[in-house]
């Protein structure tokens, strides 16, 4: 018979023999970053998180019983999170479970939590008294995004990021005396803060660069704001439940007022959910990348209620047809933008692993505009008021509430903005099967428009409205049928208020809708 030692180091060398395939075979398949080349210029090619592959498990022991009960979850098989009701329960478990093959792979001592390996679950629940809660760990990757599929004219935003906000001056000082907390590889960026939850490489230049240009598209935004960066994530992109809640409590206790998270998972750890709820009851604002899958459903912790799931358009402010939907709280561009990379290279980067730090950055900026500094609780509610209306009219599984825009947020304690804005034009069905055409304007300045004439050009003829007044911040509607033939249909629509709106190239919009493909 074994001792306890001895099949404490079989569960850890089995458990690392995993690991290590599982890291080795992901850092091989890394995609080689391409330099940005500006003259002459290049098609662009981005670089994308990389993709899931199968984990690579080492040879069993006899005594490793199969973990069908995780397995069935979509978890790590013959791991645990467990957290006790106090330090002491969890006190006595650790000193039991050294003579029983346990083993101890993670700890958050603020929440009297434990991530244990295991070769038996008989072992390990005959060291519980039931007083523990036991949960899955739950296997979490960067965000993979499905580029070959991404709709036709979807166009890429470049190094026109800034300009896409709304940015149009000095931003030097945005950011200052904001802290922004980083979840994800660790950032190669000079003078950049790392904590290591996961062993880096020893040289930098081997790092996975998704931490990096995380990192860089929060500094492009607000270069003032102190960033620290925790590596939860393998090369491979790889990371686990646990690890990211035991980044989001070490965040807390370091601090910052904003975490970003660009990875997800699609399993619901609830010692994940623990740690989004202490950050929260913190203070800290979070956001995470809702998922680059296609599916109906953004992946976790963006899942979470509170959790800002951020999802992906292009620089047309378009949805792209790869970002998640959903409970999106808002979208940012997702789509080729210039990023720092590891080894002091530029690249293309794509998903809504881009998207949500440029909704933590603008976040961040928000925070510290006109040079003195507001709670993040108070800032995000002006980033959401201030939001461009886009998709089906209001708050819609696509859009969520609408495109981040910097701008705006800082002329809206001016008063006097005049800026109309046709937000869309969203064709749909009636229940009767009619189509027909939404046409959506916004009031994106700070003073109420009266009397706005709004025209709209269809296969049909031409609409003439008229709105009579439009507060601040508000939309309105106009419901037209659109009779839409094989050969497709034209919208242009077109609102008017004279010389003085600020930014007349948002008033109008033209649309090509096609007809469904028949079944």
């Amino acid at each position: 018979m074994k001792s306890g030692s001895q099949r404490l180091m079989i569960l850890i060398a089995v458990l690392g023999s995993g690991v290590a395939g599982w890291w080795i075979t992901r850092s091989a398949s890394l995609p080689e970053p391409k330099p940005v080349v500006t003259a002459p210029p290049l098609e662009p090619r981005p670089v994308h998180d990389p993709p899931p592959l199968e984990s690579k498990t080492g040879k069993r022991d006899p005594k490793l019983r199969h973990d069908e009960a995780a397995e069935e979850a979509g978890a790590l098989q013959n791991q645990r999170s467990l957290r006790f009701s106090d330090r002491a329960a969890m006190e006595r478990f650790l000193a039991a479970a050294k003579d029983h093959g346990i083993a101890i792979l993670g700890s958050i001592d603020k929440l009297n939590a434990l991530h244990v390996g295991f070769l038996s679950e008989d072992d390990l629940n005959a060291l519980l008294d039931g007083s523990e809660q036991s949960g899955y760990i739950y296997p979490v990757y960067l965000p993979t995004p499905k580029t070959g599929e991404v709709q036709e004219g979807a166009v890429g935003m470049g190094d026109q990021l800034l300009a896409w906000l709304g940015v149009t001056g000095d931003n030097s000082a945005y950011g200052k005396g904001v802290k922004v907390g980083i979840l994800d590889t660790g950032s190669t960026l000079p003078n950049a803060k790392n904590f290591y939850l996961v062993p880096p490489p020893e040289d930098a230049a081997n790092w996975n660069g998704h931490g990096t240009a995380v990192s860089d598209l929060i500094g492009q935004i607000a270069p003032a704001a102190e960033r620290l960066s925790w590596r939860v994530a393998n090369d491979g992109g790889q990371s686990n439940s646990f690890l990211l809640a035991q980044g989001i409590m070490a965040a807390m206790e370091a601090g910052v007022d904003i975490i970003n998270i660009s990875m997800g998972s699609y399993g619901n750890s609830s010692i994940l959910q623990e740690a989004v709820t202490q950050a929260q009851a913190a203070g800290i604002k979070i956001y995470a990348s809702g998922g680059n899958e296609g599916h109906d459903q953004v992946s976790y912790p963006a899942a979470y209620d509170g959790v800002a799931a951020i999802g992906a358009v292009d620089a047309n402010g378009t949805y792209l047809n790869f970002s998640n939907q959903g409970k999106i709280a808002m979208m940012a561009p997702g789509l080729d933008l210039v990023t720092a990379w590891t080894g002091g290279q530029s690249v293309y980067f794509t998903g809504t692993s881009a998207s949500s730090p440029i909704g933590a950055g603008v976040l961040a900026a928000t925070m510290s505009q006109g040079g003195s500094r507001i709670s993040s609780g108070k800032a995000y509610d002006m980033v959401v008021f201030n939001l461009d209306e886009a998709g089906a009219p209001g708050s819609d599984s696509y859009y969520g509430g609408g495109n981040v825009d910097l701008g705006r947020i800082f002329r809206s304690g001016t008063p006097g903005i005049a800026d109309a804005a046709i937000a869309s034009n969203y064709v749909t069905t009636t229940a009767n099967g009619q189509m027909q055409l939404q046409v959506t304007v916004q009031n994106r300045g700070t003073t109420t428009l009266v009397n706005a004439p709004v025209t709209v050009t269809t296969p049909d003829g031409t609409s003439n409205m008229n709105i009579t007044t439009l507060r601040p911040g508000d939309i309105t509607t106009f419901t037209l049928p659109l009779n839409l033939t094989a050969a497709g249909a034209r919208v242009q629509s077109q609102v008017s208020i004279g010389g003085s709106d600020i930014r007349p190239f948002n008033n109008r919009r033209t649309d090509v809708y096609t007809a469904p493909a028949s079944k």
